[in-house]
């Protein structure tokens, strides 16, 4: 067993590392069109990768706290079994992959195949992600329908 507040300020730490704060803090013209004159907007994938999962864990750990106000402790494995399927994703979503990587000195093939495995993993990663937030949504309505 657990205790719920502990778990709740674990999610809280990794939505503090997961939020995308370049956002915040970076001016408003980061966001338009580099074109004068054009009113286009554009946000780059890892911001919005790292948007969509922050809302969703913000989800997730407000859950959390909702457990900590109900109940003291919770199943250690259910919730190892959902750290381990989050924490991945928070660690990616902060690393750039493609900066670890000597792209440079690769030839074409070998350079796209590189690519080819970085998006395939940042796939498997992200599924790994919604999968873990999608089992624990199952696990809050189990144990708050098994506490009413």
């Amino acid at each position: 067993m657990i205790k719920s507040k502990l778990a709740f300020i674990i999610f809280l730490i990794l939505l503090l590392i997961l939020f995308p704060y370049y956002i915040i803090y970076l001016q408003s013209d980061y966001l338009s069109s580099m074109i004068p004159g054009w009113h286009t907007d554009f946000v780059s994938g890892k911001a919005t990768s790292s948007l969509i999962k922050s809302i969703i864990l913000f989800i997730t750990t407000i859950c959390y706290w909702k457990l900590s106000k109900i109940t003291g402790e919770l199943n250690l494995k259910k919730f190892l079994i959902h750290f381990l399927m989050t924490f991945p994703a928070v660690f990616i979503g902060r690393l750039n992959v493609f900066e670890l990587l000597d792209l440079h000195s690769l030839d074409a093939d070998s350079f796209v195949n590189l690519i080819q495995i970085i998006v395939f993993i940042n796939i498997c990663i992200n599924i790994l992600f919604f999968a873990g937030q999608i089992l624990f949504g199952l696990h809050y309505q189990k144990l708050k329908k098994q506490l009413r």
